[in-house]
């Protein structure tokens, strides 16, 4: 593996383009009660959700953003992006929730205390009756450099309804980060954030820069790589990655040889999703892990040559993030 096992850090410069910092009181709790339900499902016989509800997302709690930055030190990790999910129209039906421009405001208020450390994406779900508004706003943020959009709470790409949308961000110039996992369950409507979605419509707004959040981890990834294939200026991101990496490393640099032959390695965003906190990767463990396994496609392994030259990894790690963000401040 990479010299970050022997402690030496040496590895190129990294941002994770896809993070996050959060607080529990900051979800939906609808959504927030979804999760509960969720955690009871995976044993049996299940519990009640009430009893785990108080403790939903309190392990991934880091409001102030120390615990983040002190890994980021750790791990050498030179900025951060968060994409923030407008989750207040799928998590409403029970509860508070924070709105969706007062959570804008929260990361700006990071970007603001740790600057050239932390960006964001600002989350936009269409159907709010302000949603332009709300676009609008948060684009004049310093800290904001893109849009991300979550259809799986319940809303079409394709829709009409919502073309203004991709009219506005093609005239902002702003890269839209589009939720591509299946991953999510109760209460998401995965099946809209295929990446075959994702592909209908590069083909509608072709000077997007789009951007498929987690390469269709896990059963899409092969559809999201051929989807991306052939627009100029479609991105794989692979944050979540690291579960592929840890459990089937032979498997993981397969796939990246495969990414790197049919899209380039100039198309490929390193992330990691985390939402750190004390009980999730407090210290920065699992980031140090993952840059390392990313770090080892530079190197051959079990005589195999390598997945990606050094520069191609430097393209991974940082370079491609700060051309598609427009984070000058690390050029």
């Amino acid at each position: 593996m990479a010299a970050t096992d022997m402690g030496l850090n040496v590895h190129p410069t990294v941002i994770d383009a896809h993070m996050h910092i959060l607080d529990a009181s900051w979800l939906p709790e609808g959504l927030r009660w979804a999760w509960a339900r969720q955690a009871v499902g995976r044993s049996h016989p299940e519990r009640d959700p009430a009893d785990v509800f108080p403790r939903v997302a309190q392990g991934q709690s880091d409001p102030s953003g120390a615990l983040t930055i002190a890994a980021f030190d750790r791990a050498g990790v030179a900025a951060g992006l968060m994409p923030v999910v407008d989750w207040t129209i799928v998590g409403r039906p029970a509860g508070e929730h924070l709105p969706i421009r007062d959570l804008h405001a929260r990361c700006q208020s990071l970007a603001d205390v740790y600057p050239g450390r932390l960006f964001f994406c600002a989350g936009i779900d269409p159907r709010h009756p302000d949603a332009a508004e709300i676009l609008d706003h948060a684009a004049r943020m310093g800290g904001c450099r893109g849009v991300k959009l979550y259809p799986a709470a319940g809303w079409d790409l394709a829709d009409p309804a919502h073309t203004w949308l991709f009219e506005r961000l093609a005239e902002l110039d702003l890269p839209v980060v589009v939720h591509t996992s299946p991953l999510g369950g109760d209460p998401l409507q995965t099946v809209r954030s295929r990446p075959a979605e994702v592909a209908s419509l590069l083909a509608r707004h072709p000077t997007l820069t789009v951007v498929f959040a987690h390469a269709g981890l896990e059963a899409w990834w092969a559809e999201a790589l051929d989807a991306a294939t052939g627009w100029q200026r479609a991105y794989l991101e692979l944050s979540l990655w690291q579960r592929c990496a840890l459990t089937d490393y032979p498997e993981f640099r397969r796939r990246l040889a495969r990414m790197r032959s049919q899209l380039g390695a100039h198309r490929l965003l390193f992330g990691s999703d985390i939402i750190r906190g004390e009980k999730s990767d407090p210290h920065g463990d699992e980031l140090l892990t993952w840059i390392d396994r990313v770090t080892s496609l530079a190197e051959p392994y079990a005589g195999e040559p390598p997945v990606l030259s050094a520069e191609e990894l430097a393209l991974f790690l940082a370079a491609n993030a700060v051309r598609v963000y427009n984070l000058k401040e690390h050029r």
